[in-house]
């Protein structure tokens, strides 16, 4: 539950931080870098994890067509929403 708290919490600072400009140009054109190098740490780490974790590989054939079908449409359905907001944001 605390983390959770404290995720809400970073997330609402950085909320506040935009709202009220308080973080000055030239941070904010590098956000962009430090976003893409999070996530690919991120995904780096996960895929290890997973990699490394002998049951999750010997059930890999078990897992099934309903998780294939899941996770590709989550995949799908998370560029759709992505293309559509940008492109709305764009318009303005």
């Amino acid at each position: 539950m605390i983390r959770i708290l404290l995720y809400i919490f970073i997330i609402s600072c950085g909320f506040l931080l935009s709202k009220y400009q308080l973080i000055p140009l030239k941070l904010k054109m590098k956000t962009a870098i430090l976003q893409s190098f999070s996530l690919f740490f991120l995904l780096g780490v996960m895929g290890y994890k997973i990699g490394s974790d002998n049951k999750i590989i010997k059930e890999f054939p078990n897992l099934g067509l309903q998780a294939i079908v899941i996770a590709l449409f989550s995949i799908l359905g998370s560029i759709f929403v992505t293309k559509f907001f940008f492109r709305k944001r764009g318009d303005k």
